[in-house]
């Protein structure tokens, strides 16, 4: 008996694989919402050319890097740009997607 226990102690669980599709779920929906964001409520024109790359969730969904890349050379300009816009899209993301906490925003140029 002991050793059925330990066998079934080493196989992950169903619960864990739902973790992990929810947690790639999570960061597609979170990037599809910021893209929507970016492209529909900003109207900085410093912001022009900027494209959200890809979004890394971290395990406890508190905080969120947000990778992007700018058509333009000038990623510094972008990231002070959306950085200024952080709070605009927290609350956007707060109201678009049901979740317990909205996650921090880290905003890092993609090269």
């Amino acid at each position: 008996m002991a050793r059925k226990a330990q066998r079934q102690a080493l196989r992950p669980s169903e619960a864990d694989a739902f973790e992990g599709h929810r947690h790639a779920r999570l960061e597609s929906l979170l990037k599809a919402e910021l893209v929507s964001i970016v492209a529909d409520e900003l109207d900085d024109p410093d912001l022009s050319g900027v494209a959200i790359a890809h979004v890394v969730l971290s395990i406890d969904y508190r905080h969120a890097r947000v990778y992007f890349t700018s058509a333009s050379a000038q990623n510094a300009v972008a990231e002070r740009a959306l950085t200024r816009a952080t709070g605009l899209l927290r609350a956007r993301i707060a109201d678009a997607v049901d979740l317990k906490r909205t996650p921090d925003l880290r905003l890092v140029a993609y090269v």
